[in-house]
């Protein structure tokens, strides 16, 4: 009843192959967009507002501004990408050699200036440079805003806190990207980071719906 010839292995090409894809499906998990909710979507004129109380740690934050200025590094075109790399290689490279030449004096000083500033622009030390400039800008931050209260509906996003409220809706919302430690909301000037670890199940699903609807788990 079911034959009598024997089932081919999988070839080696199709085995590659398949893994490729799930190795694609698993990054693609992880690039870091909105995932589309499940189960029964409730409408959004309907759905609870989200509510939650939360002050970002320094990880977190580091976290997220990390993984989002990846992200935009990888948006730009190929021709741009090569540029941030070629352009300060080069000038680096060149202004050591005038170093070299110049001689002792101010002319090798202002040279070799111009050169380590080169190299330290290039894309591999920006873990280097957010190491270094992060901390500061967020010790500043929570200085002037330790906790913040939200609130998210249908409408839009209110933040509160002892600065006062800021309000912003829907359609001033550029871009919504979801990192490993939490939400990215982008907007014309400035973003919010939304930790994971502030919403429960039910809010993340809500977050989904109010994103998906709107087209905004892309670069738009």
């Amino acid at each position: 009843m079911f034959g009598t010839t024997h089932p081919q292995p999988p070839h080696r090409k199709e085995v590659a192959m398949q893994i490729v894809q799930q190795e694609q499906r698993a990054f693609a998990t992880t690039e870091l967009t909105v995932d589309p909710p499940s189960g029964d979507v409730v409408p959004l004129q309907d759905a609870p507002p989200i509510r939650f109380s939360v002050a970002c740690t320094l990880a977190e934050y580091m976290g997220i501004l990390r993984e989002h200025i990846g992200f935009l590094f990888r948006q730009m075109p190929k021709a741009k990408r090569l540029r941030q790399t070629t352009v300060p290689l080069a000038v680096g490279v060149l202004a050591l050699l005038s170093a070299w030449v110049a001689g002792p004096g101010w002319a090798r000083n202002t040279f070799a200036a111009a050169s380590v500033l080169s190299f330290l622009s290039l894309p591999f030390t920006l873990d280097m440079w957010i190491v270094l400039i992060a901390p500061p800008v967020f010790l500043v931050k929570k200085r002037r805003m330790p906790v913040c209260a939200f609130r998210i509906d249908g409408q839009g996003i209110e933040r509160s806190s002892r600065l006062g409220t800021f309000v912003k809706s829907w359609d001033e919302v550029k871009m919504v990207r979801r990192y490993r430690r939490g939400y990215l909301l982008m907007f014309a000037r400035g973003g919010m980071p939304i930790p994971f670890r502030c919403l429960d199940r039910r809010q993340q699903e809500q977050m989904r719906i109010y994103t998906t609807a709107r087209g905004l788990g892309r670069v738009s």
